[in-house]
């Protein structure tokens, strides 16, 4: 009875714990929401960026102050840090003529000048991703995919030449060394978004379109359910996963809650639990001690130590 009575009430705590540590970080509007924030590696600094992905911002968490990087069109999506957090890494779009054009541009936290990589597109179905300690950058394509050395030293960081990436319903490992692939299709006719390595990249997670969160080894092996889930995001040390679980109307969202789980599928935890809220978008902080997400209902993003 006495171990039964600890255990609902270390339950209880942890309930009280996740929903009264909600700290308020950026503050928005539903008319100008903040979403998709992202702690840059040295956690100095959170980006995040605006409705329909419009923008990056970048927030400095000593100062409490935001600049705006860019206002670009979709160049809030799927942004990516440099491992030195003096950079950063997008696919911008812009529309003509009705037709929409992408390009791959780096973008300088010091400085806010960009540099563009490729041309304008009307074609470019993957996203770039840094590579090679951050020395590289791979974009996937079509056909030919294309690689562009950047200024970056790899010297104060582990070398790793692997890259895993989405293309035509595979996924894919990439060896940069000796340009070498190997192909996985661990559902059979799946679509696969939300596709990330784990920091030691030993590990993989996706999202099949319209079904559940997966984990697997890089090398293929021991296949994960990890059941009902979106943007999955890795801790640190490469052994949690967080996400969120969402509800919606068909037109709008209903629901939403900001989940952990381990790699192997074991110890599910609704970190936010609450009823009124719809979090969403979740992050890691580089200790692994705290999150990030944006709250739909206020637009604003929140804070939360989980350790």
């Amino acid at each position: 009875m006495k171990k039964l009575l600890l255990i609902l009430s270390l339950l209880f705590s942890v309930s009280i714990f996740a929903q009264s540590s909600y700290q308020l970080l950026i503050s928005g509007t539903m008319e100008d929401a903040v979403l998709g924030p992202v702690f840059s590696p040295d956690g100095k600094n959170i980006a995040y960026t605006k409705n329909n992905y419009q923008g990056i911002w970048i927030y400095n968490l000593q100062t409490k102050s935001s600049f705006q990087l860019t206002d670009e069109m979709a160049a809030g999506f799927a942004f990516k840090w440099s491992s030195d957090s003096k950079s950063i890494l997008s696919r911008v779009a812009k529309y003509e003529d009705l037709k929409r054009y992408n390009a791959v541009k780096v973008f300088d936290i010091a400085t806010k000048e960009s540099k563009q990589l490729t041309d304008y597109k009307t074609l470019m179905p993957y996203l770039p991703q840094w590579a090679d300690s951050d020395t590289k950058i791979y974009l996937p394509e079509k056909t030919n995919d294309e690689i562009f050395i950047t200024d970056k030293s790899n010297k104060n960081f582990n070398q790793n030449s692997l890259i895993v990436f989405e293309k035509n319903n595979k996924l894919i490992v990439k060896n940069l060394n000796d340009n070498s692939e190997q192909t996985f299709e661990p559902i059979k006719d799946a679509r696969y978004i939300s596709l990330s390595a784990s920091p030691d990249n030993s590990k993989i997670v996706f999202k099949v379109f319209g079904g559940s969160m997966f984990t697997m080894n890089i090398d293929g092996s021991n296949l994960t359910d990890l059941g009902q889930g979106n943007s999955p995001q890795w801790s640190p040390d490469s052994k949690k996963i967080i996400y969120e679980i969402t509800k919606d109307d068909g037109y709008n969202f209903t629901a939403s809650d900001v989940f952990s789980i381990n790699a192997d599928g074991t110890q599910k935890i609704n970190l936010t639990n609450t009823n009124d809220k719809i979090e969403m978008n979740p992050c890691f902080a580089p200790d692994g001690k705290a999150i990030v997400f944006d709250v739909v209902d206020d637009g604003s993003i929140y804070l939360m130590n989980i350790e």
